[in-house]
């Protein structure tokens, strides 16, 4: 799989770019791209389930890079003995995205994300002038905006001090940690279904990420509030590119009411789906429907559904 070296410095970036063969009888190759952005601490391999049918069986392009830090991808590159360049923000990630998107001249395409994943694909429209004319539309699943952190008014949210827990039991117990907290994340108590293999699999996910990416990322995460962002894009009003939310209805780390609830109320065109017994990871434990979901929403079949 290909790579690319950041434009900030240098870091050696991966990324999956699944471009359509031959198109199979009875199927079409389509000019939108999909680009799937990741959630912490994965990396592109939770997206496998999509990848294949959506480029193989329906004619799609699929692109999907690895932040810096998980994956195939570095944390940093030669530049960043640079005290300038050792700064990584909200702003390289998503520049890091604009740069791919840009070099392979994608063209139209939708940005479909994973929890920060979603923020990442938020900050990249705003950024650039090139996003803003081709992304043609946001599919975020089980999204942490727009802030992850409780507060008084959003008193449901995750608190600081799990987070801090969170990075500590990553610092010193990070093997055990990652498995005991997995089946929570799919939903396994209220009824959502995965298997140990695939669990063990997403182990391995995140042993692949890079610790002190682990960290910072996590940093960078809980201190951005993206509030004015998702305010400015309820803004456009019912001409505004399209969004739909996924969420788990059991979501115990980014509960609905603390995010995508906000986002629905910041941006009132936007389309909603509830999974039932579903968690922060419904991508995994729920791909047959989202991935229904994903199809409608780019056909543009969704909108009399879910209006």
């Amino acid at each position: 799989m290909p790579r690319i070296p950041s434009p900030y410095d240098s870091a050696s970036l991966f990324y999956r770019d699944y471009v359509p063969g031959t198109p199979l009888k009875g199927s079409k190759q389509n000019n939108l791209t999909l680009v799937f952005l990741h959630g912490w601490p994965m990396s592109s391999r939770m997206w496998q389930q999509y990848l294949l049918p959506l480029c193989q069986d329906h004619g799609f392009r699929c692109i999907a890079p690895d932040r810096r830090g998980f994956g195939d991808s570095e944390w940093n590159g030669h530049r960043s003995n640079d005290a300038a360049k050792n700064q990584i923000t909200y702003e390289t990630f998503a520049d890091d995205v604009i740069f791919l998107l840009e070099e392979l001249a994608v063209g139209n395409f939708v940005f479909i994300g994973s929890s920060m994943g979603c923020g990442e694909s938020l900050l990249a429209w705003e950024r650039s002038p090139y996003c803003q004319q081709h992304c043609k539309g946001f599919i975020w699943i089980g999204c942490n905006l727009p802030y992850p952190i409780q507060s008084s008014s959003n008193p449901t949210a995750p608190s600081i001090e799990l987070w801090q827990s969170i990075i500590t039991s990553f610092r010193t117990a990070r093997p055990q940690f990652v498995a005991e907290a997995l089946p929570g994340i799919f939903g396994v108590p209220a009824g959502a279904s995965i298997s140990t293999k695939t669990l063990e699999n997403y182990e391995r996910i995140v042993a692949q990420a890079d610790g002190l990416g682990i960290e910072r990322t996590n940093n960078i995460l809980v201190e951005r509030d993206f509030t004015p962002s998702v305010r400015r894009l309820g803004e456009q009003g019912e001409v505004g590119v399209r969004l739909l939310l996924l969420h788990g209805d059991s979501d115990s780390g980014m509960p609905y009411e603390a995010s995508a609830g906000i986002v629905k109320e910041l941006v009132p065109r936007a389309q909603v789906k509830l999974y039932e017994k579903a968690g922060h990871g419904l991508q995994e434990t729920h791909a047959e429907q989202i991935l229904q979901d994903i199809l409608d929403f780019v056909r543009g079949d969704g909108d009399e559904k879910r209006a």
